[in-house]
């Protein structure tokens, strides 16, 4: 047991639980919260000529809902480079969140999706999708934004070899692919997010706010005493 303890902090260090555990729950709270605020607002759509004539892919629907496995595993690689990293990238992700939770209430969007007649495994996962998401809080795109993340994090850590972060970036490629080919979104949905995540990753580095997450996490360091008792 305790040695599986210790290869379990190796692969998720205690010091980055509670900080990437904050980014999913901030996520949660700006997607569904500006939601709330905006349902009554004049929604706009942000359609272009190209979006019209992009063809529904149902298959894609593999890419659409497996990136949150990805997005799992890109996190806890950026959060356990170290304690001070893990504070650098959360610091960066909470704020491109609260950035699209400041546009989705500045500017609403909406798409018209298609309907969607397939009686495929992929097809009736797409109508599942549709059921469950409504078609706003679209721009910027949270799945693309999510998953350019992960290559920003990975690429500016300078801990991985060049070819991990390459297929974080292939797959970042594919996700912004899965979200034009099943309707989610449109092509300005997806230059925004990456304009988002560059800017703040940049805005981060050079204002140096993650210290002020990195103070908050070593106040907030009960997870790291348990589990340090719990391996020695």
């Amino acid at each position: 047991m305790k040695k599986f303890r210790t290869m379990l902090a190796k692969v998720l260090p205690a010091y980055a639980i509670l900080p990437l555990i904050s980014c999913f729950v901030w996520n949660s709270i700006v997607y569904s919260g500006s939601r709330l605020v905006n349902q009554d607002m004049t929604h706009y759509d942000l359609t272009l000529g190209i979006d019209r004539v992009t063809p529904v892919i149902p298959a894609f629907m593999l890419v659409y809902f497996g990136c949150f496995v990805t997005w799992a595993i890109y996190y806890i690689m950026c959060g356990r480079v170290s304690k001070e990293y893990c504070a650098r990238f959360v610091t960066f992700d909470i704020i491109t969140r609260t950035i699209c939770g400041i546009i989705f209430l500045i500017l609403p969007t909406y798409n018209i999706r298609p309907e969607v007649t397939g009686r495929g495994l992929f097809d009736w996962l797409l109508r599942f999708l549709y059921d469950i998401d409504a078609a706003d809080n679209l721009f910027p795109s949270i799945h693309c934004l999510v998953s350019w993340n992960c290559f920003v994090g990975l690429r500016n850590s300078h801990y991985y070899k060049k070819r991990t972060v390459a297929i974080s970036a292939v797959v970042a490629l594919l996700v912004f692919a899965s979200t034009l080919f099943t309707k989610q979104h449109v092509i300005v949905d997806i230059i925004s997010a990456v304009a988002i995540s560059e800017i703040c990753w940049f805005v981060t580095e050079r204002v140096h706010l993650y210290r002020f997450v990195a103070n908050v996490m070593n106040k907030c360091n009960f997870i790291e005493k348990i589990a340090e008792k719990r391996i020695m």
